[in-house]
Formats: structure tokens, C-alpha cells, sequence
């Protein structure tokens, strides 16, 4: 055995350094998982600059996503909500329009007629009598509340002077008036005049508004003439 350690002496030296050789750090064995090595990173280290500019990155393209979701959303419910208030004020002229053509002469029930209200006989459709029958047309405006409504009476309810329901036709009204087409007599021309109270019909009603949609406002004008007026 001597002479084996005689002829090798380099293998004595080499087997003492493996002997004194420390074990493993167990915090980097901790880190092995399936066979790959993660470097151990020193305690209290930051984050690299690649990290944080890719966490950057990151956070301006979900930033950019989510407001351009919420844009469209606001744009889609600008256009919807203007699509909305269109759709009211065409559908309340469409009525009075409607109303007003189908007026009639009745000797019980006359047209009168202010800047901000008029009432005239029409046929109507009476949920009280469960009939067609000849009745009372009621549109008002209301300066303070800047609403506009309608009131529909059947022959009964004018008889008695019965109210009935007050419908909201159209809001956001600033501004609000009728006039009324005539023909002077006496001084041969057509005029037209702010009040109406003749047992004749008008040859023709005049409507002027103002509406307020988000601080813009837009003015609309309707001139109905009445057949039964001529």
C-alpha cells in the first residue's frame, strides 16, 4: 500500500480536498425544480432594469385597452342618448301634427287658443265609454318645469269638466309658442295672431320651441294647416 501511495502521490492530495470540500448550500438546492437552477438573488436586492421596463410595458398597454373601452362607451352613449331626444321631438310633432288635421267643427266644444295652450275638438277614443267619440284635445306648457303635455278628454269628461291625465309629451323646452293663421277681412291680408278665440276654425296653427340638449340648444318650427279650416 506504500508503494501504491509512493508511485500516486497527486491521488492523496486530490482525495483530501475532496474530503474537506463543504456541502451543497441548502438555499440553493432550493431553488432546483425539475432540473432547472434559478440563481439565488442576494438579499435586499431590487428589481433589474429589464423588469421594471417590462412591468412598464405592461401596465401602459392595459392602461391604453381600458381606456379605450371606456372612450368608446362614452361615445356610444353620447350618440344614443342624442339619438333619444331626436326621437321624442319627432314623435310629438308627428302627433300634433296628426291631432290637429283631424279637428273637427263642434258646436259644443270650441277652438281656443293661447301662446301656450290650445285645446280643440277631435275625435277620441274613450277608454270610459269604450267608444269613438267626439272630444277634447289639451296641449299646455309649463315655463317652469319646461315640459310640454297633453290632455285627451272624451265628450263625457268635457260635459262635466272632468279633468283627466296630464301626459308629458315632450322636456327640456326653454322656450314655447303657437300662433294662429288668419285672414282679415277688413284689412284683406293673412295675419298671424298670438291668441284664438273665434267659434271658427283657424286656417292654420304655428309652432315654435327651444330645446335644451346638453347646454345646446335647438329651435324647431311646425306649421299645421287644418283642412277644415278653409
Amino acid at each position: 500500500m506504500e508503494k501504491d501511495c509512493a508511485a500516486q502521490p497527486g491521488t492523496v492530495m486530490l482525495s483530501a480536498k475532496l474530503n474537506n470540500r463543504p456541502a451543497p448550500s441548502k438555499k440553493l438546492n432550493d431553488f432546483k425544480t425539475n432540473g432547472f437552477s434559478i440563481m439565488n438573488r442576494k438579499e435586499g436586492a431590487g428589481f433589474t432594469l429589464i423588469e421594471l421596463l417590462m412591468v412598464v410595458s405592461m401596465l401602459s398597454v392595459i392602461s391604453l385597452a381600458i381606456f379605450s373601452t371606456f372612450n368608446n362607451g362614452i361615445k356610444i352613449w353620447q350618440k344614443v342618448n342624442k339619438q333619444s331626444d331626436r326621437e321624442d321631438i319627432n314623435i310629438f310633432l308627428d302627433k300634433f301634427v296628426s291631432d290637429l288635421r283631424n279637428t273637427l267643427s263642434f258646436t259644443g266644444i270650441s277652438f281656443i287658443g293661447t301662446e301656450n295652450k290650445i285645446s280643440f275638438p277631435r275625435i277620441v277614443n274613450s277608454k270610459n265609454l269604450v267608444v269613438n267619440t267626439v272630444g277634447r284635445i289639451i296641449y299646455s306648457y309649463d315655463d317652469g318645469a319646461r315640459l310640454i303635455f297633453r290632455q285627451q278628454q272624451d265628450f263625457s269628461q268635457v260635459a262635466t269638466d272632468k279633468e283627466s291625465f296630464n301626459q308629458r309629451v315632450l322636456g327640456n323646452v326653454t322656450s314655447f309658442r303657437f300662433q294662429y293663421y288668419h285672414y282679415d277681412t277688413d284689412k284683406k291680408e293673412y295675419l298671424w295672431l298670438k291668441e284664438w278665440n273665434s267659434l271658427q276654425t283657424p286656417l292654420a296653427v304655428r309652432i315654435e320651441f327651444e330645446n335644451l340638449n346638453k347646454d345646446k340648444k335647438a329651435e324647431f318650427t311646425r306649421s299645421v294647416f287644418i283642412p277644415v279650416g278653409f
